[in-house]
């Protein structure tokens, strides 16, 4: 729009002889440099990032990305974080001032992708020390769980990254050190197990209508699978290897522990206001429960009383429907209560877990953004396996109230909507990358927001339901600190588990194993309350100024951000001068 301007002042000065020095570009002029070279350099950052990632790539719905196996030895891990270095430094250098808010935005998400995954690299030394950096790397699964694409094209995606299967968990085995932590190991190989189900099962199951329709690729991708197998079982056995050199020692330490949550999550802060802000909270809710509970009969012990609600369960074969049902009665109160905008009309269905998906009860499988078909999400619910006896299978199933809470969580107004409102953005970077605590806290935020709303008319039931999943996450939060900085023990974690969070012994025992290697499974309650503060601090600043502070104008005003790093977010809504997180 000023270009006409330039092009005057330039004709001037050469119109008073000699050469004329180039103009300074006006204000609005750097910014659209600025904005040009942004956008260049995420397309470089973006397809990159893909290509050493294709499996997520494919997952998003990039399927130019199909069927490829990146190498993940030595050399090329060295690369890749080379080239993580280079794209930040080169976001870094282009100034987010005078930039549409849009933009800044896009790039805040990329620098916080690239910072995570260069802390992952370079600090945590995952390639070296996680063997679930491989599992989670790599899978067929986006081939077979959607027909994005008629079968014999995916087919022939599969062949393709089967193919590169060999290479790929011969580098993990050579890559992965030799005193690795016990935890760890039994994890990995509790996955790889799951893994090699999966190739022999679910994979499989997506053959017969092949073997009629193309009996020659059929045969093929019988066999690649087949040798599959093996490979896992050999990456198995190189995990079993490392047992006899095991160690404890997979705490990060204070110091890593606060540079992972500065790296991954943008969050600055220290240790004792993390201790500080877990046990209130936990405190805050046994505190909630132990009210609801006496509401229910205050004669009794609280944990006696919250056993009684816990064991109002659906019977197994009865899960589905009941999980069906609370997700069209909590689509309707999401907008009988307007709640939250719901931008798109978005598919959901509900539908039993693949075998291989079944280390959660309850999941949301969100479709790929990019998908350019009409495909459905699906939230998944694991039924029990029929082979368990009947106590187990029982035991296994939460409650309904339980149950009602895990369904707002994954679908409404939890991780779906979140989806719904990244996908109706149409920028890339919102669409693509995820935040830890802004992903599991909005997520979790939403538990106790409809509780608040009015979910569950009051009943005290419904409220131990919405409780107990928030003292899961508290726990969480309180064994992530004790075992990486404090020197909790996973038997100690195990027993704060059973007595906080009311978890079974099994489950108690999974939930301190999750805590040696996914240390940042504090972001549920973590990411809850800075997403809390904001929304009162956000309140407070609009009535302030006469304007909307809805329950639903907050957070249509928050998924805007999709899922950038909470402190990013603070900035973006209070301005410069947000004051703290916490």
């Amino acid at each position: 729009m000023r270009a006409p301007a330039a092009l005057a002042l330039i004709t001037a000065l050469a119109a008073c002889g000699g050469r004329s020095p180039a103009p300074a570009p006006a204000p609005d002029d750097t910014a659209a440099r600025d904005a040009r070279a942004l956008g260049a350099a995420l397309d470089t950052f973006y397809e990159a990032h893909l290509a050493f990632r294709p499996t997520l790539a494919v997952e998003l719905g990039h399927h130019r990305f199909d069927g490829q196996v990146p190498p993940r030895d030595a050399d090329a891990i060295a690369a890749e974080i080379t080239r993580l270095a280079r794209a930040q430094a080169t976001l870094e250098r282009i100034s987010p001032d005078g930039l549409p808010r849009e933009l800044r935005l896009e790039r805040e998400i990329a620098l916080a992708e690239l910072r995570k995954e260069r802390f992952d690299l370079e600090m945590r030394r995952r390639p070296w020390r996680d063997p679930f950096y491989y599992l989670r790397g790599f899978s067929l699964a986006p081939y077979v769980i959607r027909a994005y694409a008629p079968l014999p094209e995916r087919a022939r995606a599969m062949l393709a990254a089967c193919r590169g299967a060999g290479d790929y968990y011969a580098q993990a085995a050579a890559n992965l050190e030799r005193d690795l932590p016990r935890p760890w190991l039994a994890v990995g190989q509790m996955m790889a197990r799951g893994a090699i189900a999966f190739v022999r099962g679910d994979a499989r199951a997506a053959l017969p209508d092949l073997a009629v329709t193309d009996p020659a690729l059929a045969a093929d991708l019988g066999a690649c699978l087949d040798a599959m197998a093996g490979q896992l079982e050999g990456f198995v056995a190189a995990l079993d290897e490392r047992f006899a050199t095991a160690t404890d020692a997979y705490a990060l330490g204070a110091d890593a522990f606060l540079a992972m949550l500065a790296n991954n999550e943008g969050i600055t802060t220290d240790l004792a206001t993390l201790e500080a802000t877990a046990r209130a909270d936990l405190d805050r809710n046994l505190a909630a429960l132990a009210e609801a509970a006496r509401q229910l009969d205050p004669a009794r012990p609280v944990a006696e009383v919250v056993a009684e609600v816990s064991a109002d369960k659906p019977a197994p074969a009865d899960v589905i429907a009941l999980a069906t049902a609370q997700v069209d009665a909590l689509r309707a109160f999401v907008v009988a209560r307007d709640v939250v905008s719901l931008p798109r009309q978005d598919v959901l269905e509900v539908a039993p877990s693949p075998p291989f998906m079944r280390g959660n009860f309850a999941a949301l499988g969100g479709v790929g953004p990019f998908e350019t078909a009409a495909l459905p999400s699906f939230y998944y619910i694991a039924p029990p396996d029929p082979g368990w006896p009947e106590d187990e299978q029982r035991a296994y199933v939460p409650s309904r109230w339980d149950l009602l809470f895990v369904t707002a969580h994954e679908v409404w107004p939890g991780h779906f909507v979140q989806g719904m409102h990244q996908r109706a953005s149409g920028a890339r970077m919102r669409m693509s990358f995820e935040t830890y605590t802004t992903s599991e806290g909005w997520a979790h935020y939403v538990e106790e927001m409809m509780w608040d709303a009015g979910l569950g008319d009051g009943d005290p039931r419904a409220r131990i339901g919405m409780l107990k999943n928030a003292l899961l996450r508290d726990v969480r939060f309180v064994v992530a600190l004790g075992i990486h900085t404090g020197g909790l023990t996973v038997e100690e974690a195990t027993a704060l588990f059973a007595e906080h969070a009311f978890a079974d012994p099994a489950n108690a025992r999974q939930q301190a194993l999750r805590g040696t290697i996914d240390p940042m499974y504090l972001s549920y309650t973590l990411g809850k309350l800075i997403i809390r503060k904001l929304r009162d601090d956000w309140q407070a600043q609009r009535r302030a100024r006469g304007e909307d502070a809805s329950l639903r104008a907050f957070h249509d005003a928050f998924l805007f951000h999709g899922e950038a790093p909470l402190p990013v977010i603070r900035r973006m809504m209070l301005g410069d001068d947000a004051g703290p997180l916490l």
